[in-house]
């Protein structure tokens, strides 16, 4: 076991300048800075920015700083470890890495957030925007906000798939708007042959499914096409086939990688 190295007191107020950044720092915490300044302005430092004691030089608490910087403050709570340098960049990754592990419980978020939002409680400096609170807070109400309307931001619930009326054509099963605008953009730009064969590609992204027609298209194709759909996900008869192909664990690497590093 490691010997327990003295540490400072809890937090100390020091001099903004005397504090150096880790230039080393693999974190990206420039789209985080607005949201951590806005809960600092509203409630103040929640928690101290860590230096290491020998020369000032910051392990945790990147974010904070910078978003202190942006309000203007001469000085920030500070605590001072009296550890390596080796020590104090495996605690800086350690810090950012161990905040990824916990996740939150969607339902019990959105339940807190609704009984704040009757409260008439402000959200001003949580880092949630008014949008992502009423997303979270429809979840528990059982409101999709209305897919029909804007079929880019329907979510999915899979059907039972019996027939129930007319195949639908194949131009109702999807809308290519978005796809063939952004298409159009990408082929008229001055790039290079590579960088335009990616974002072609990636264009595809923007087409829009509309799933409740998928269903009954389903229910009417032929074997082949119903193993061609559910191969491509438009379709999940077998949940343990989409997670082998991958398509659970592609939602939540899309999911982890749009996180924010709002600790810093």
């Amino acid at each position: 076991m490691a010997k327990k190295k003295a540490e400072g007191p809890a937090a100390v107020w020091v001099d903004i300048e005397t504090l150096k950044p880790w230039d080393n720092n693999p974190r990206k915490n420039a789209p985080a800075v607005q949201k951590v300044a806005d809960s600092i302005e509203r409630f103040g430092f929640g928690s101290p920015i860590v230096a290491r004691l020998e020369d000032s030089r910051i392990i945790a608490g990147h974010t904070r700083l910078k978003a202190a910087q942006s309000l203007g403050h001469r000085s920030v709570p500070v605590r001072f470890l009296d550890i390596s340098n080796e020590e104090a960049s495996l605690l800086a990754l350690a810090d950012n890495r161990l905040g990824e592990i916990a996740e939150w419980d969607d339902s019990g978020l959105a339940e807190v957030l609704k009984q704040l939002e009757q409260e008439g409680a402000s959200f001003e400096g949580v880092g949630f925007d008014d949008s992502e609170i009423e997303e979270i807070i429809r979840m528990i109400d059982g409101d999709s906000g209305g897919p029909e309307d804007n079929p880019y931001t329907a979510k999915i619930t899979p059907p039972i798939y019996e027939v129930t009326g007319e195949m639908p054509d194949e131009t109702e099963l999807y809308d290519q708007d978005r796809t063939g605008t952004l298409i159009d953009r990408i082929k008229k730009a001055k790039l290079d042959k590579k960088v335009k064969e990616f974002l072609l590609a990636a264009a595809a992204r923007h087409t829009a499914f509309q799933y409740d027609k998928i269903a009954e298209y389903y229910a009417h194709a032929s074997p082949e096409v119903q193993e061609l759909m559910e191969d491509s996900a438009l379709i999940i008869i077998d949940f343990d086939k989409a997670i082998e192909l991958g398509f659970v664990q592609m939602s939540q690497a899309i999911s982890e990688a749009a996180g924010v590093d709002h600790a810093g």
